[in-house]
């Protein structure tokens, strides 16, 4: 899962549309967690037929209205983010210790530079879609279906039985931890593809999901990671929130509060 497959100049041909035969299921890209970072976002290296967005568009990132405009324009689905319903309703993330200075700090900023076209789209994002494509289903949220915006869940097997069990379909993607991974329960899989603008997977590369005829494979790439922390220098938050943010963009790796698992 670490190393990524190569992408070379034949992706730049993909990249100026797929043709998609009768018939034949959607390659679907299945992306989470930007937070702002649309040079991260705009760096995609990926054609597909449909693009779907587990939230978390907004909030620690400098570029909070491009990447809704980008997601607007081309995304087929998407369903809020913890970080999308706080900057939408001006409440609380639920962050943990460790990201709630930075989670206020930039939410501010965050709705200082948003329209109110903008907030509304946030606002009127679902909560979850259940969705079929041919023979197979889906359920998208952000966190988990028992409670899509907040609850923390890593690759604890017995967890995920009982959420596959309220989602109740073939497919369950989800994001909210940053983290990459799949996991199987009998004919079901869960998957969560990490995310594109905050990744914690010990590297900086924002990573993603392919869906394609019934199989999920897991994909990341490079960015040019310096041109988003350039930006964030820029953003009105404190030092020590900018640094943690920052730390992070450039290594991968998050802080956590002693005894608790990061939300973020």
């Amino acid at each position: 899962m670490g190393n990524w497959p190569a992408k070379g100049n034949s992706n730049e041909v993909l990249l100026k549309g797929r043709r998609r035969r009768p018939g034949e299921p959607p390659k679907i890209v299945i992306l989470s967690d930007i937070h702002g970072n649309y040079e991260a976002l705009k760096a995609l290296p990926e054609a597909y037929d449909e693009l779907w967005v587990l939230g978390d568009l907004v909030n620690y990132g400098p570029q909070p209205a491009e990447v809704i405009e980008f997601v607007r324009k081309k995304a087929t689905l998407v369903v809020r983010g913890n970080h999308d319903d706080a900057v939408a309703f001006d409440r609380d993330p639920r962050c943990s210790p460790a990201f709630r200075r930075a989670a206020e700090e930039t939410r501010k900023y965050t709705a200082s530079v948003l329209t109110n076209k903008h907030k509304e789209y946030l606002a009127d994002l679902p909560h979850y879609r259940w969705v079929r494509r041919g023979r197979w289903t889906f359920y998208l949220c952000h966190a988990v279906p028992s409670d899509p915006l907040h609850t923390y869940c890593g690759g604890d097997a017995a967890r995920w039985r009982k959420e596959l069990a309220v989602a109740g379909t073939d497919f369950l993607f989800v994001g909210h931890t940053h983290v990459q991974f799949s996991l199987r329960e009998g004919e079901q899989l869960v998957v969560n593809p990490g995310s594109i603008g905050q990744p914690k997977m010990g590297k900086p590369d924002p990573t993603y999901a392919i869906w394609e005829n019934g199989s999920v494979t897991l994909h990341g790439y490079k960015y040019p990671v310096e041109r988003t922390v350039e930006r964030m220098r820029s953003m009105p938050i404190g030092t020590v929130e900018q640094k943690l943010l920052i730390d992070v963009l450039e290594t991968g790796i998050a802080p956590k509060s002693n005894k608790e698992r990061s939300h973020v």
